[in-house]
């Protein structure tokens, strides 16, 4: 059960990326385009971490949700706090409507 408690807690990390993740992305889509289409920009660490993290966080938060699921429908008891499943879940809907509508 700490592997559970560990990835609830990963996945809430994840979670907070996302979050990050779309104020980049809003602000970023708000900036005028000065460059040519070959050239890249760099991206410093930390924002970049956060894009991986946020961009991933779907998959990691919907694994830890079917997991909550199947102890839920087998009827065993997990020692994740409360909120934090239910915060886990609340997420995941906003991910689906961010990255699927």
């Amino acid at each position: 059960m700490k592997v559970i408690s560990f990835f609830s807690r990963f996945a809430f990390i994840c979670n907070i990326a996302f979050l990050l993740f779309v104020f980049f992305n809003i602000t970023e889509a708000k900036k005028p385009v000065n460059h040519s289409r070959d050239t890249v920009q760099a991206v410093p660490f930390f924002k970049d971490l956060i894009i991986t993290l946020g961009f991933s966080a779907i998959v990691i938060n919907l694994l830890v949700c079917i997991v909550y699921t199947i102890l839920i429908i087998a009827g065993k008891k997990s020692h994740v706090p409360k909120w934090l499943a239910i915060l886990n879940f609340i997420f995941l809907g906003f991910q689906f409507y961010f990255f699927f509508f």
